[in-house]
């Protein structure tokens, strides 16, 4: 399997310019009361030593048309666009982010039961608490039982 065939999901480490970060921590709050989302085009994965990591390029804001503050639906012309963008920047779908405004930023049994992407990671960002927090997450399968399994974010300047 070459680099590029590998899966985002498998990855040990999303690695995540601090600009980027902040463009994605202030369109999810912006989206208050209601979760906000929106997609992240990431580098195909490399080796480092033992372990593997990928570069978020490029983050997508996107529209959350169900207006809720529980669930949410990233409006399809978004994610449309989403994934032309990363195709003009030679990307790929690294991860669809949302917020939990009161809640952990850990997967809801509805973000695990509606996960369509297991290619790709769930990032969550809580603002619960201050400060708040981002978390990723790959949802893989075992035994027919989705199960979550926690993801590195390293943070660079």
């Amino acid at each position: 399997m070459s680099d590029s065939d590998r899966a985002i999901s498998t990855v040990d480490t999303l690695v995540l310019p601090r600009p980027l970060r902040d463009d994605v921590m202030v369109h999810l709050l912006r989206a208050a009361p209601n979760e906000g989302v929106g997609m992240i085009g990431v580098q195909a994965p490399v080796q480092h030593e033992n372990r593997w990591e990928s570069v978020a390029e490029l983050f997508v804001p996107g529209r959350n048309e169900e207006d809720s503050p529980t669930h949410f639906t990233m409006a399809p012309l978004d994610v449309i666009t989403a994934f032309r963008r990363f195709r003009e920047h030679d990307l790929q779908l690294g991860a669809i982010v949302h917020s939990h405004l009161r809640g952990p930023a850990t997967p809801s049994v509805s973000d695990v039961n509606e996960w369509n992407y297991p290619e790709a990671l769930m990032m969550i960002a809580s603002f619960a608490n201050h400060p708040p927090s981002l978390r990723a997450w790959r949802v893989v399968e075992d035994e027919g039982m989705a199960v979550v399994q926690h993801v590195d974010i390293r943070l660079v300047p």
